[in-house]
């Protein structure tokens, strides 16, 4: 699974801000996203309410990969930026 988080000024938002989260997940041939706003809670973002989803079902594999790909790519120049992955080990 792949996270995106979104922050940007926002001058339509009370808070000026604007949070957003997005999961892309790829299995075979199906590919889902979920979304949603985001809050900072602590120092941690977390959705602001149940995040809304969405299932495709691909021919092929290939196509499924491929549009996970586009999808990715649309979201990296809308400005989001990929969680890093945490491994267990590593956190203190």
């Amino acid at each position: 699974m792949k996270i995106f988080f979104y922050m940007k000024r926002n001058p339509r938002n009370i808070s000026g801000v604007s949070y957003k989260i997005w999961k892309i997940e790829r299995k075979g041939r199906k590919v889902t996203t979920w979304w949603a706003p985001a809050e900072c809670i602590g120092r941690r973002v977390c959705p602001a309410r149940a995040l809304q989803t969405h299932a495709l079902r691909f021919r092929s594999e290939r196509d499924a990969v491929d549009d996970e790909r586009r999808r990715v790519q649309s979201k990296l120049a809308k400005g989001y930026e990929r969680l890093p992955r945490i491994r267990p080990w590593a956190r203190l």
